[in-house]
């Protein structure tokens, strides 16, 4: 095969999009049958929890529901539930199935990849270059990851970024359509994790520049204002009422605040780690770090501020380095909060990848190391997690037998005490539970204000069964008069009705 000597040579032949959707779509296949399992299963489970309670309870947007609800009805305030709804509207259709919101995300996912494609294209006007790009973007393993689990970000970042395509393609050829389809895709990304709004600022540079170059009608001004103002105020209402949500409800399971270090060791040590592992093993991958490094130095070495997108881009780029240390205590242990950064990196490392193509023995060797890239990924995301036997926390709720097995001990919508389980969702969506959850089982014998155990406080209130993974405090003779009967043991989960103590 002859390579072309340049990528602004290079068309894109008819077998690409078919060999990257579908080599990705099977490697995938493993993970499509799970339920929520493996790095971040409180964050898939919380995910779907709420797009279930929307299908059972109320398929009214504006009140997401958790589990965890204690005695109230639920509703609590979160991001934009764009995803949990899209979910919901699907079991509506299919029935309630496990597998549709890794297969939807997987979709959102596989869209992120084409506006992508489209991405670059505009910015390098090369489809060659824009090939590389797609090509890298699918194979990022934190995407590879995310991409079939219940987790929103996918679809912010999917929509910011083809945001941002529709803009650039606006500008070229300043239809209505295309702004409007803009609008709508960033305050959709907006709205689902407001992080994402940081395309706003590249799109705002060009604005201001073309403004002083004189390039807008009136017409085109007025259609600009409302887009900031409705991209940005759309977005912050939102999280205001979600706020509001919280507020009124007392319950926190959605963490809408900001999170940076404590410390400027913890910072440094959290930048340590993203820089050394998170960002070159998990977020870009080796190969596309190799491009990246080389269009880093490019960028130092060439006349890069002459880019059309230089300044935009650097913006953006700002933006989100601004973003990363305003949020700098969730990088410790969440790589998906550097989505927003993964665009930029991989233009980056695009423009690294289409020089390189120039030299003739580097060719072969970029070439070489992009078919590698999907095994690479495979080894690092599904063989470890997806391929792995599983959890031992909570072991019991895994497998279909024996969760079937539980949640079947109880009356549907009975409230229930549901723990130990510290993330306070993973048992509850797990068994399909509403309730009191705690974090240790000596909590159901902590004195509450009122001065009365936990549990009998959570009985006051409603709670009729106990689930409890736990084999010691049952026996503990301050909690056995609250236990009524043992209703079912598997494993080390034992299920009891709960009384009020006599008196």
């Amino acid at each position: 095969m002859t390579l072309p000597t340049t990528l602004a040579q290079a068309t894109v032949p008819r077998w690409f999009w078919p060999l990257l959707i579908g080599l990705n779509f099977v490697l995938h296949l493993p993970a499509f049958r799970l339920p929520p399992v493996a790095l971040h299963v409180w964050r898939q489970c919380n995910t779907m929890a709420v797009a279930r309670n929307f299908y059972e309870e109320d398929m009214n947007i504006l009140k997401p529901r958790v589990d965890r609800r204690n005695d109230t009805d639920g509703v609590t305030g979160m991001q934009f539930p764009s995803y949990e709804w899209a979910t919901a509207v699907g079991y509506q259709v299919l029935g309630f199935h496990e597998a549709w919101p890794r297969v939807l995300n997987w979709l959102f996912y596989m869209a992120g990849v084409v506006a992508f494609y489209g991405l670059v294209k505009q910015v390098s006007g090369q489809a060659g270059a824009a090939a590389l790009g797609a090509w890298c973007f699918a194979w990022s393993p934190e995407m590879y990851y995310h991409g079939a689990n219940a987790l929103p970000d996918v679809l912010a970042l999917t929509a910011s970024v083809a945001g941002l395509y529709w803009f650039s393609r606006w500008r070229a050829h300043p239809r209505p359509l295309t702004l409007l389809l803009s609008l709508l895709a960033v305050t959709l990304g907006g709205l689902t994790k407001l992080q994402f709004l940081a395309v706003g600022f590249p799109i705002a540079v060009f604005v201001v520049r073309d403004l002083l170059q004189r390039r807008y009608s009136w017409g085109q001004l007025a259609q600009l204002f409302l887009y900031a103002v409705v991209a940005v105020g759309v977005s912050l209402l939102w999280y205001s009422y979600a706020l509001e949500l919280i507020k009124t409800s007392g319950l926190a399971d959605f963490g809408l605040e900001f999170r940076p270090a404590d410390s400027l060791s913890t910072a440094a040590a959290i930048v340590g780690h993203n820089l050394v592992s998170d960002i070159p093993e998990v977020l870009l991958g080796y190969v596309p770090l190799a491009l990246l490094l080389a269009g880093t130095w490019r960028l130092f070495r060439g006349p890069a501020t002459r880019q059309a997108w230089f300044l935009p881009g650097l913006a953006w780029g700002l933006a989100l380095l601004a973003y990363y240390f305003i949020e700098l205590r969730q990088m410790k242990h969440h790589t998906y909060y550097m989505m927003p950064l993964l665009p930029v990196l991989l233009l980056l490392a695009t423009w690294g990848g289409s020089w390189l193509w120039n030299f003739r023995r580097a060719r072969t060797w970029v070439l070489a190391l992009l078919l590698v890239q999907p095994a690479l990924t495979f080894a690092r995301i599904s063989l470890p997690r997806w391929l792995h036997n599983g959890p031992e926390e909570l072991a019991e709720l895994f497998p279909a037998t024996t969760r079937a097995e539980l949640e079947a001990a109880t009356p549907p919508g009975a409230l229930c005490l549901v723990g130990p389980d510290d993330s306070g969702c993973i048992a509850f969506y797990m068994l399909h539970k509403k309730g009191f959850g705690f974090d240790h089982p000596e909590q159901l014998l902590d004195a509450t204000p009122g001065g009365q155990p936990y549990v009998a406080k959570c009985i006051d209130k409603g709670a009729r069964y106990l689930y409890i993974r736990d084999t010691t405090v049952v026996r503990d003779t301050r909690l056995q008069p609250y236990l009524r009967q043992k209703l079912k043991q598997v494993g080390l989960f034992s299920v009891w009705s709960l009384q009020a103590a006599r008196r």
